[in-house]
């Protein structure tokens, strides 16, 4: 256990935390919920959980929603293109069956596949992969919905929010990602460098790892903070204990 990382543990059980963890868990199961509805026309060899039936059920359901209150608009303001927003609704049904059945004779073959892998792109772009994943995947699809959007408002307007959520989507997908890979850096640091932090070293031989004094004595005067520590770190918080001298 680590000072900073118990520190980080103990604000998670804040109240701000939690709110900030469960709007961005909110905010990618609704945007996921739209973007799973078009990735299968322009990605393939997803993985398994990523695109799983689970998940397509929501897309199914967002495009299902999409032709029921958009045929009720129609009808009530002569919007039209209800026909074309029925045919891509079965084409999305066509083209996720599709995709599933490649995963399929992928894990038949037993050929071993990450099972949140979000795609490969089909798009033909000399840009990394976040890159198109981020932006030009989004700025596609919003870019067909609003050419589409004359012919069929309805279809027009699903890709059009789509691309939204897929925009948004793909950022928290890369933001998670990356937020891992600082977390596993960190304790790295937090492990080589603790003992030269506590005592006080200049950040250039901590890596930027620093535990200010006022925190230290806080940490080991205020008991229900000082409760929630390892053994270890209050000895090392506390060092006159140790350090007393014995009674004869």
């Amino acid at each position: 256990m680590k000072l900073y990382k118990e520190t980080r543990e103990l604000l998670k059980g804040t109240e701000s935390w939690r709110v900030y963890e469960m709007m961005l868990a909110i905010i990618s199961l609704v945007s996921g919920c739209f973007a799973i509805s078009v990735v299968p026309f322009i990605r393939k060899d997803f993985g398994e959980r990523y695109l799983s039936w689970l998940n397509l059920s929501f897309g199914y359901t967002v495009v299902a929603c999409f032709m029921f209150f958009g045929g009720l608009l129609s009808f009530l303001t002569r919007w039209g293109g209800q026909q074309f927003m029925t045919l891509f609704f079965l084409a999305f049904i066509a083209m996720s069956v599709y995709r599933r059945w490649e995963i399929d004779r992928r894990n038949n073959a037993g050929v071993p596949w990450h099972s949140m892998y979000m795609g490969t792109s089909m798009l033909p772009l000399p840009f990394s992969d976040e890159k198109v994943y981020k932006f030009f995947e989004p700025a596609l699809v919003f870019g067909a919905g609003n050419l589409l959007y004359a012919l069929s408002g309805q279809v027009g307007l699903w890709l059009m929010i789509s691309a939204v959520a897929l925009f948004i989507n793909n950022h928290i997908v890369y933001y998670n990602e990356r937020r891992t890979m600082l977390d596993m850096r960190d304790a790295e640091i937090e492990a080589k460098y603790l003992t030269a932090a506590l005592s006080g070293k200049p950040v250039a031989e901590t890596a930027g790892f620093v535990v200010a004094e006022s925190s230290i004595k806080l940490m080991g005067q205020d008991a229900r903070l000082n409760a929630n520590l390892s053994p270890e770190l209050r000895e090392v918080l506390t060092p006159e204990s140790a350090t007393a001298p014995e009674s004869r």
